[in-house]
C-alpha cells in the first residue's frame, strides 16, 4: 500500500497540473468567441470595435464615415444651417450601421440617383446622404463621380462586415483558434521541457567540474559560479519566452473575431511597430557594432602578440634579467592594460555612451571605487611589487614577522601561508611589503645552495672544547636531512661568566622540514652528549677553593696538582683572618658551598 500511495501522490499532483493547464487552454479557446458574442455590435454596427482607436477627423482632411470601425470616406462639408461636417459624418455612419446589420438588404440595392444639382445615395428606399454642389467644390470632383465612388465603398464595406460575421468565417476562426492553441501549448511545453533538461545538464556539468570559464590562463569563473550564472539565465529566459509566446498568441486569436479583431490588430501592429523599431535601431547601430568587432579582433591579436613576447622574454638562457616566474604575472598585467585601453577606445561606440544615465553610472562607480578601494589598491600595488622584487615564490618556506610556514597562495591582494601546524594564515600584501620577510628556500632554489641551521648549547668550563666540538658535529651528521658536505661546524659564540656557548651549525637542502630537523638534531645532541659523559647544563659556581678541585680541565693542570686542604680558623675574640686563597664568584651573603655543573 505504501508503494502505491507513493506512486499515486505524484500522479495526482501531475493530474492536477494537467487539469489546470487544460482549463486555461479551454478558457483561451472559448474566451474569444464568447467575448465576440457578448460584444457583438448588433445594436450599433457602426460603432468602433472595442480596442480599435476611433478614426479622428479635422476640418482640413474631413471627418470619417466608418463601418465596423473602419473609415470608408471623409466628409468635408456640412449642410448650411443644419449640420456641421462632423455631425453629418456621424449621421451617415449611423445609417450605414443600420443597413449593414439588416440581413434583408442586398448590397446591390445600394445605389446613387443623380440630377443636375445633386446626387442621392440610397439603400433600398432609405436615403443615406446627398452629394451637393458644396461637396463638388471641396473634393474637386463632380457629384455623380463622388456618389458612385461612395456607393462602391459602401458596398465593399457592407460585404466585408457581413462576411466577418458569417457562419463560415466564425467556424474558420474557431478552427484557427484551436490550431493556434495547440501550437502555443506545444511551444510552452517545449519551453518548459527544454529549460528543465538544460538545468539538469548544467547541474551534471557542475558536478563534473567542467564548467570552468577562463580566458587564456586566467580563471574567470569556477564551475559553481558558472553553473549559478547559467541556471539564473535559463530561469530568467523561461518566463520571458513564455510571455512572448502568449503575447503573440493572444493578439492572433483576438484578431479572428469581429468583436475583438480591432484590439488584436492593434496589438499585432504594436508588435510589428516595435520589431520595426528594433530592426531599424539594429541596422543604424551596425557601423558601431562593426567598429567594436574590429577593436575586439585587434585587441585579441595584440594580446596574443604580447603574450608571445613575454614568453620569449622568459627564456632565462637568453634574457637572464627577466626571471621565468615573471612570465605569468606580466602576461596578466599586459592583458589587463591592453583590455583597459581597448575599453577606452571602444567606449564611444557602446550603446548609450554619452547619455545622462551612462554618465551618472560612471560617476557613481568612480566615486565608489575612489572612496572604498584605497586599501584594495594598496594591497594590489603591494602584490605587484612583491612579484617583481622576488621576495618569495609558491612553496617557499618563509617567515613574516611571527608567522613561519610554506607559501600556499600568492594573489594580487593577499598572501596565504601554511604553517607547520597546518594553519592557513592570510596576510594582506601591504602588511607583507611593510614587514621583514625571511626566505629560507631562496638559497636552495636559486643557486642550489644549502640553508644553514644553528642551535646553541651552554656547557661548563671544565669540559674540553675540542671534545665538545667532536660530539656536536657527530650529532649533526647523524641527523637526517643534514648535509654531509658542506660539513657541520661549531662556533664558540660567548665565554659567559659561568659557561661557554657552543653554536652548532649544520647545512640542509630541505628548508621546509626545518622544524622536524631541529627536533631530531636536538635529540641527537642529547644522545651523543650523554654517551660522551657530557652533562648538558649551564653551571653557576660559588666556589670555595679550600678543599675543592679546580674547574680548569685536567689537561691544563700540572701533573702534580692536588686539591688544596681545608683551612680551619678560630672564631674567638680576635677578628677572623681573611684567607687570601678564598675566591667567590657570588655575593658574600650566599652560603659557602661548592656548586659545579649545577650540583
Amino acid at each position: 500500500m505504501g508503494f502505491w500511495a507513493g506512486f499515486w501522490i505524484p500522479r495526482r499532483r501531475r493530474l492536477g497540473r494537467w487539469l489546470l493547464l487544460g482549463l486555461c487552454i479551454a478558457l483561451l479557446v472559448a474566451g474569444p468567441p464568447m467575448l465576440a458574442i457578448a460584444n457583438s455590435p448588433a445594436t450599433d454596427p457602426a460603432a468602433p470595435s472595442p480596442g480599435r482607436p476611433e478614426a479622428v477627423g479635422n476640418k482640413v482632411d474631413g471627418y470619417p464615415v466608418t463601418l465596423d470601425g473602419e473609415p470608408l470616406f471623409y466628409v468635408k462639408q456640412g449642410v448650411d444651417g443644419v449640420t456641421t461636417a462632423e455631425e453629418r459624418a456621424g449621421i451617415i455612419t449611423q445609417r450605414l450601421g443600420a443597413i449593414a446589420a439588416d440581413p434583408t438588404l442586398n448590397p446591390d440595392e445600394i445605389r446613387a440617383q443623380s440630377s443636375d444639382s445633386q446626387s442621392v445615395v440610397l439603400a433600398g428606399d432609405t436615403v443615406l446622404f446627398t452629394v451637393r454642389q458644396e461637396d463638388v467644390a471641396a473634393y474637386g470632383m463632380s457629384h455623380p463621380e463622388l456618389a458612385a465612388d461612395a456607393v462602391e465603398r459602401i458596398q465593399q464595406g457592407v460585404i466585408g462586415y457581413r462576411d466577418r460575421r458569417s457562419l463560415r468565417r466564425i467556424v474558420t476562426s474557431l478552427g484557427m483558434t484551436v490550431l493556434s492553441t495547440v501550437a502555443v501549448f506545444l511551444v510552452l511545453r517545449g519551453i518548459l521541457f527544454g529549460s528543465s533538461r538544460l538545468l539538469t545538464y548544467i547541474s551534471q556539468r557542475r558536478e563534473a567540474d567542467t564548467l570552468t570559464l577562463q580566458i587564456q590562463a586566467v580563471r574567470v569563473l569556477g564551475s559553481g559560479a558558472t553553473s549559478y550564472l547559467l541556471g539564473g539565465l535559463v530561469r530568467l529566459l523561461r518566463p520571458v519566452l513564455i510571455l512572448l509566446a502568449l503575447y503573440l498568441y493572444v493578439p492572433f486569436v483576438l484578431s479572428q473575431f469581429p468583436a475583438t479583431a480591432a484590439f488584436g490588430d492593434s496589438l499585432l501592429q504594436d508588435i510589428a511597430f516595435r520589431l520595426s523599431l528594433l530592426a531599424q535601431g539594429f541596422v543604424a547601430y551596425l557601423p558601431e557594432l562593426a567598429m567594436l568587432g574590429v577593436i575586439a579582433l585587434v585587441t585579441y591579436y595584440v594580446i596574443e602578440f604580447a603574450r608571445q613576447v613575454i614568453v620569449e622574454l622568459g627564456r632565462h638562457d637568453v634574457y637572464p634579467w627577466f626571471y621565468p616566474e615573471w612570465v605569468q604575472p606580466t602576461n596578466r598585467l599586459a592583458m589587463l592594460l591592453i583590455v583597459a585601453i581597448a575599453m577606452v577606445i571602444a567606449g564611444p561606440y557602446l550603446p548609450g555612451f554619452g547619455s545622462p544615465a551612462f554618465q551618472g553610472i560612471s560617476l557613481f562607480l568612480g566615486a565608489l571605487l575612489t572612496l572604498g578601494s584605497s586599501s584594495a589598491v594598496a594591497n594590489a600595488l603591494s602584490g605587484i611589487i612583491l612579484i617583481y622584487t622576488r621576495a618569495f615564490q609558491l612553496k617557499d618556506f618563509i617567515r613574516i614577522n611571527d608567522v613561519v610556514g610554506e607559501v600556499a597562495d600568492k594573489s594580487l591582494f593577499v598572501t596565504r601561508v601554511l604553517t607547520p601546524k597546518q594553519e592557513t594564515v592570510t596576510i594582506p600584501n601591504a602588511s607583507v611589503l611593510n614587514s621583514n620577510v625571511i626566505n629560507y628556500s631562496a638559497i636552495c632554489r636559486e643557486s642550489g645552495g644549502h640553508l644553514l641551521l644553528y642551535t646553541t648549547v651552554t656547557l661548563g668550563y671544565d669540559l674540553p672544547w675540542r671534545r665538545v666540538h667532536e660530539v656536536l658535529i657527530e650529532a649533526a651528521r647523524a641527523t637526517a636531512d643534514i648535509a654531509i658536505a658542506p660539513a657541520p661546524f661549531v662556533l664558540q659564540t660567548a665565554l659567559n661568566d659561568f659557561n661557554v656557548s657552543y653554536e652548532l651549525n649544520a647545512y640542509t637542502a630541505s628548508p621546509a622540514k626545518m622544524p622536524d630537523i631541529y627536533s631530531r638534531l636536538h635529540q641527537n645532541i642529547q644522545d651523543y652528549c650523554n654517551a660522551a659523559d657530557i652533562e648538558i647544563l649551564s653551571p653557576t659556581f660559588s666556589a670555595l677553593r679550600d678543599g675543592n678541585h679546580s674547574t680548569i680541565p685536567a689537561d691544563y693542570l700540572p701533573d702534580n696538582y692536588s686539591a688544596p686542604a681545608f683551612v680551619v680558623q678560630s672564631t674567638s675574640a680576635q677578628p677572623p683572618l681573611r684567607n687570601p686563597r678564598l675566591k667567590e664568584s657570588r655575593p658574600a651573603s650566599q652560603p659557602d658551598a661548592t656548586t659545579a655543573n649545577g650540583a
